[in-house]
């Protein structure tokens, strides 16, 4: 009975590795970060913040997360699986949920970003906080329209001032005739 007991353990923390490992796969962003001093009514509130953008809060074992990572950047990385460990994964947009995490973390002192992947690349939490101050997708998107519209607006403004213009002169003359006459 023990040995059949210890292979479902075995094959229950198998599934969830390769759970995890699916998630990190599919997350365009992945941040582990320390959640000491986090209550559970904070936690809560941020997973359901965060679900809005398409991301999610995993706690997880270290041992299970590490097992996760085989195959990413985040494997050679040892030290990250120290301590107690949450991730944050963004499965659309990158910047939304590591800014709401950024906030988040503010709030408590002993909770602190100890790295991640971006796009599958390795992430220091210097360069994960990086990304937290960059402008978001519907931002970037606003600012790009701008900057393509500025010519056409231009060339708008100059066409309707040559009339403009046109004009101001013929009534300048008409004014100047009519006092002369």
């Amino acid at each position: 009975m023990a040995v059949t007991e210890m292979r479902r353990t075995l094959i229950k923390k198998q599934e969830q590795v390769n759970d995890i490992r699916e998630r990190l796969n599919n997350a365009k962003i992945v941040v582990l970060f320390d959640f000491t001093g986090i209550d559970a009514n904070s936690v809560a509130a941020f997973r359901k913040e965060i679900k809005k953008m398409n991301a999610e809060m995993r706690v997880v074992k270290n041992t299970l997360l590490y097992r996760a990572c085989d195959g990413t950047e985040l494997y050679d990385k040892i030290n990250l699986f120290e301590g107690p460990t949450a991730l944050l994964l963004g499965y659309e947009d990158i910047v939304e949920p590591t800014k709401k995490l950024t906030e988040f973390l503010k709030e408590f002192e002993t909770a602190k970003i100890k790295g991640g992947l971006v796009e599958g690349k390795f992430a220091s939490a210097e360069s994960i906080e990086s990304v937290a101050k960059l402008p978001s997708k519907e931002q970037l998107i606003a600012q790009l329209l701008a900057v393509m519209q500025a010519p056409i607006t231009n060339f708008v403004r100059v066409l309707n001032a040559v009339p403009q213009k046109l004009v101001l002169v013929l009534n300048a003359i008409k004014e100047e005739k009519e006092k002369q006459g």
